[in-house]
């Protein structure tokens, strides 16, 4: 309780590597019944992981409802199936029926991949990572920014080489797993628009992974007219964006440059802020600008 008490009054609790939270979110699915998402968001909520469903059991009951709701109240979403895949074809399956499921939905979140089922715990970690590297490189060619969720054991012991972000569940005052972007801290939370317990989590800044070039030289040219864009919108095609994306690169954020505003170029974005002390807005305004061009030189 203490810590869904931290959480809505914005007290940061503890990644093991002291990178810095970013985004302060939860997870649902049917269990939590008929959210009132509007008094989420007042809660100070701004992203959440809604549950598709399983190819076992099929689409969530709220999945749709939670969705549409929790995007007109301002909240971003993204979306998690549970899988109870056993080899690398079930989870190409389970891949496409997440990407059906969401085709005619806006997704502005990381999509997930959730394996930590009975089902799954014999089997060897070469296996179960080319299971997750499939998975998301499925999304991933469908433009979507897709993630593994699981538990420090499954991560640490189970799991082999996992070429994605990683979303750990691990209820305690510390994560463990430095390189997670995303941490889920407890299961007992309490939010405002919600009846009972539910997930709460925090989002990391994105760890840059590729090494600067030497004395860069941007490519694109830098016309200012990002600063007249603002709010940049998720998913809406710009050239000048490019500008960006290639200064986010050169950063060391692992993004296209493909002048598309999607959800891996905001969260770049945004992990740029946090790590330069700039205000966390996914905005490229004249001080983030500024910091970039700074950054480069």
């Amino acid at each position: 309780m203490l810590l869904a008490v931290c959480i809505l009054a914005g007290i940061p609790t503890i990644h093991s590597d002291a990178a810095p939270a970013i985004e302060r979110g939860i997870d649902v699915s049917k269990w939590q019944g008929q959210i009132n998402w509007p008094a989420v968001a007042q809660s100070g909520v701004s992203f959440a992981f809604i549950r598709v469903g399983s190819t076992k059991k099929g689409l969530d009951e709220y999945f749709y409802y939670n969705m549409l709701a929790a995007q007109q109240s301002g909240i971003k979403t993204g979306v998690y199936i549970y899988s109870y895949a056993t080899n690398v074809q079930e989870a190409a399956i389970e891949a496409e029926f997440v990407l059906n499921a969401i085709q005619n939905v806006q997704v502005s979140f990381p999509v997930v991949w959730d394996v930590e089922d009975s089902v799954q715990k014999n089997l060897s970690p070469e296996t179960l990572s080319l299971m997750a590297n499939t998975f998301c490189a499925m999304i991933e060619a469908e433009g979507y920014y897709p993630m593994v969720y699981s538990n420090t054991t499954w991560f640490t012991t189970k799991i082999g080489p996992v070429f994605y972000d990683k979303w750990e569940a691990q209820w305690a005052a510390t994560c463990d797993i430095p390189d997670a972007a995303v941490w889920q801290y407890t299961s007992k939370g309490r939010v405002p628009g919600i009846s009972g317990d539910v997930d709460l989590d925090e989002w990391y800044a994105l760890i840059p992974t590729i090494p600067p070039a030497e004395n860069p030289q941007n490519p694109y040219k830098d016309s200012g007219r990002l600063l007249k864009y603002n709010p940049l919108t998720v998913g809406i095609p710009r050239d000048d964006v490019r500008w960006l994306q290639w200064e986010l690169r050169e950063s060391g954020y692992q993004i296209q440059v493909d002048g598309k505003f999607g959800p891996k170029t905001e969260l770049a974005l945004r992990g740029f802020q946090a790590s330069h002390g700039l205000t966390v807005d996914g905005k490229c305004g004249a001080k983030t600008r500024a910091a970039l061009i700074a950054a480069g030189s």
